[in-house]
């Protein structure tokens, strides 16, 4: 029978109205003859574009298969790669191991957007000779002076010019483009949600699965914190990437436009109290730093905000009286670096905090300098982002130049 369809197919492989006809008449039969024929003779074309059409799902969910394989073994050999230098931290208490961890981590994220976004190797070049010259210079600070407020700041800040490198490997030829940063920096917003949920997933699942190992008295607590703990938090990130390139979920947006007005509220409040409170920021340090680190929150709420598609009227607003609140407290935080720089003398903390405060504010003005030019008061992330490269001038003064200039103290 199925020789004589196949035949037939043979017979007919100009007439497609009766091969329409034959593939109706008996699918299954058909799909079969085709296989075979295809298989038999490569070069007919009448036998390959049907085999096209019948099978192009089952090779479709084979190339699919075959990519999950291929990104799961990225993953797991780029977050091992990432992992050995932070088990090694584990053992040896050190700042310097942590940094060569961050640097090592940093560089498999741009080698795994090289690999995913297959740019040209001129971008994964510049980013591996940056972070070779992170390495020397990281490990020049150890030697030179193991603990000083310059080379804790130099530290830190060396995470924002690696934030940067591993835009440069996820752009490519487009890191100039506004609209390519403004989706990195939705990616890097949907990373840490997701990272979170995970990561909280995975304890959970440990912490039961570690009580059923101390219920028959097998103690591996020891070994899932020296070694599987770490290594979750080198492969989760990979794990968020590949989730959020494959669902394009945007919880980032939504959750910052959800939170903005109670933010908004919540720091209009602190802001009235804090000027009959007794603990103010001239000459409490910790209040100083909370200040700081508010400035931060509120920026990257109104990055994040203006991500989102939504034209909700109410929502702009809000997002232009916070930019105004946020000048106002900016303001109020410089004259305090001012105050304590004039009376106590400066350091490296306050000389690098006084920068940052000229960089934020900066920032906060341009926003409302948006905000006031669109009358919806919605400003496109595009043009947003514009002044983020600031950051990068920022970081890589406080990394290169601020050590030198106050000898590493």
């Amino acid at each position: 029978m199925k020789e004589e369809l196949k035949q037939t197919i043979i017979a007919n492989t100009e007439n497609f109205d009766e091969l329409e006809r034959l593939y109706r008449a008996d699918k299954d039969g058909f799909r079969s003859a085709i296989k075979e024929l295809h298989e038999e003779d490569a070069a007919n074309k009448t036998a390959g574009i049907w085999y096209s059409r019948l099978f192009y799902k089952e090779q479709k969910e084979k190339s699919k298969n075959v990519d999950l394989l291929k990104d799961i073994g990225i993953m797991v050999l780029l977050a091992f790669i990432a992992w050995i230098p932070i088990r090694y931290w584990n053992n040896h208490d050190s700042d310097f191991v942590l940094m060569i961890g961050f640097t090592v981590f940093s560089f498999m994220i741009s080698l795994y957007f090289f690999l995913k976004k297959g740019f040209p190797l001129k971008a994964l070049a510049v980013s591996a000779v940056f972070h070779l010259c992170a390495f020397f210079y990281l490990w020049f600070l150890d030697t030179k002076v193991k603990f000083s407020q310059s080379t804790n700041n130099a530290y830190f800040f060396m995470i924002i010019l690696f934030w940067f490198a591993a835009y440069l490997c996820y752009s490519g030829r487009n890191f100039k483009e506004k609209s390519s940063l403004a989706g990195f920096i939705k990616i890097c917003g949907e990373l840490i949600v997701w990272y979170t949920i995970f990561f909280l997933g995975f304890l959970a699942v440990s912490f039961i699965i570690l009580s059923l190992f101390d219920a028959i008295g097998i103690k591996v607590w020891d070994e899932w914190v020296d070694n599987l703990l770490p290594y979750a938090c080198c492969i989760l990130p990979y794990a968020s990437i590949y989730f959020i390139e494959k669902t394009k979920y945007q919880f980032t947006a939504i959750l910052a436009n959800i939170f903005l007005p109670v933010f908004l509220a919540g720091l209009a409040v602190f802001a009235v109290m804090s000027l009959f409170s007794e603990t103010k920021p001239y000459s409490d340090r910790d209040t100083f730093i909370l200040f700081n680190v508010l400035l931060v929150f509120v920026i990257c709420f109104l990055t994040y905000s203006s991500l989102g598609s939504t034209e909700n009227r109410f929502i702009n607003i809000c997002s232009l009286a916070l930019a105004v609140i946020t000048v106002l407290l900016d303001l109020y935080t410089f004259s305090a670096t001012i105050y304590r720089i004039s009376s106590f003398g400066i350091t490296p903390n306050k000389l690098t905090l006084l920068v940052t405060n000229i960089t934020m504010l900066g920032n906060l003005v341009f926003i409302l300098f948006r905000c006031f030019k669109e009358k919806s008061f919605k400003v496109p992330a595009e043009k947003i982002v514009v002044y983020l490269p600031a950051y990068a001038v920022l970081a890589f003064v406080v990394v290169f130049i601020f050590p030198f200039a106050f000898k590493f103290q």
